[in-house]
């Protein structure tokens, strides 16, 4: 039975996982546009625009970093370029764009180092006061920020995992974001299969299969529930599950 129970698990953390992060990005993209040609005395145009800048992570400031290194070379481009040609306005103009749009990566560049710096701050904060702040939060029907909380309690290495992972997966199931869900239960429950909420937990995969329309996995999982643990609450009402 047990080895039973590890195959569902491992499926539903493999399928929560992998349909989840399909949507997901991972890495700012910062590049100019394709479309830009260049102009008659030689060089790239200037219509370029960089795409607007999301602090993902810190491979975000490297990305600007390296997008100012390009346009400052640009820039020597131009002033060498007017050298050579006489139209020395349009130059000008081009250049005086470009120096416009470093000033904006700068600054995108010091908000993202600034929001790195309060998120190294927080994960190094006492970890017991993040595990009891998403308690009150959960206790006051605020799930998305318990989840938060939980999520730097246990980032933080924080010594009771097992309870920052059940009420996370459960602030979750609340919010009806049943992959993370799952995962957080399959999780839990792998790690603490003698835990008195063991059976609930089993019971949460079920319910968030069935909440995604995906039958088989959910009954599979009532089943589970009513064959491990045929004494508890949830068995009565995963039974009634089994029998549709």
């Amino acid at each position: 039975m047990m080895g039973t129970m590890k195959k569902h698990l491992i499926l539903a953390t493999f399928v929560c996982v992998f349909t989840s992060t399909a949507c997901l990005k991972t890495r700012t993209q910062v590049r100019p546009d394709d479309s830009s040609e260049a102009s008659e005395s030689g060089h790239e145009g200037v219509s370029a625009k960089v795409k607007e800048v999301r602090p993902q992570d810190s491979y975000a400031v490297d990305e600007i970093k390296g997008e100012i290194t390009r346009l400052n070379g640009r820039i020597e481009d131009l002033e060498r370029a007017q050298q050579k040609d006489g139209d020395v306005k349009k130059e000008k103009e081009d250049a005086r764009k470009l120096e416009a749009r470093i000033v904006e990566l700068e600054e995108a560049q010091a908000n993202m180092l600034d929001s790195l710096k309060k998120m190294q701050n927080v994960a190094a904060a006492d970890p017991t006061t993040a595990l009891e702040k998403g308690k009150s939060f959960f206790s006051d029907g605020k799930y998305d920020e318990a989840a938060r909380e939980f999520s730097i309690y246990l980032k933080s290495g924080g010594k009771n995992p097992e309870e920052a992972t059940y009420l996370r997966g459960e602030a979750y199931f609340q919010t009806k974001e049943y992959k993370k869900a799952i995962v957080d239960f399959s999780k839990f429950y792998e790690k603490y299969s003698s835990s008195p909420k063991a059976s609930h937990a089993v019971l949460r995969i079920a319910q968030s299969f069935e909440a995604l329309g995906m039958k088989e996995d959910a009954k599979s999982f009532y089943q589970e529930v009513v064959e491990k643990y045929p004494r508890s609450k949830e068995a009565k009402e995963a039974h009634k599950k089994t029998k549709k």
